[in-house]
């Protein structure tokens, strides 16, 4: 299994209530694209956050901090804890089964409920991944490089 399936399946498994986006969501939507790191948006609840750090306690996922490791001159990484995922909004993890990063909102739309996303989400054996509309709205939004050319690649899709 690919590190970001693995990633994907142990959400699931913990009964987190999250959609992919991002690059795996394009690549979903049928324009493939190598991307580094898997990007969910998933909705924050006490419950939630009990099963979201059950997850990430089984992949062993740290943050990085602001800190450098005086002997070998890298930033040091931080176990995630129970305080760090109640108080962030973004959280850009390394695990275990690859960088995952988090979002409690949906990226450039703060106004936007998660469960917005999920509610036209597409689900494929159990994982769910932004609808193509939302997909291009976020890409557009976002207005990097890399989401532009994204936009252009989803354009022909239906």
């Amino acid at each position: 299994m690919s590190p970001d399936r693995k990633l994907l399946e142990i959400l699931t498994r913990h009964g987190v209530p999250f959609v992919v986006v991002g690059g795996h969501a394009v690549n979903f939507h049928g324009s493939l694209r190598a991307t580094e790191d898997t990007d969910v948006l998933w909705i924050r609840s006490p419950d939630a956050e009990a099963k979201l750090m059950a997850a990430l306690c089984e992949v062993d996922a740290r943050f990085i901090g602001d800190e450098i490791d005086p002997a070998t001159g890298v930033e040091r990484t931080h176990p995630v804890t129970e305080s760090f995922v109640r108080a962030e909004r973004l959280m850009m993890l390394c695990t275990a089964a690859g960088f995952l990063d988090l979002f409690d909102y949906v990226p450039g739309f703060p106004e936007e409920q998660v469960a917005t996303v999920w509610k036209t989400a597409v689900d494929l054996d159990g994982v769910r991944f932004a609808s193509l509309e939302w997909l291009r709205r976020m890409k557009q939004a976002a207005g990097r490089p890399k989401d532009l050319i994204d936009l252009e690649n989803l354009a022909d899709l239906a």
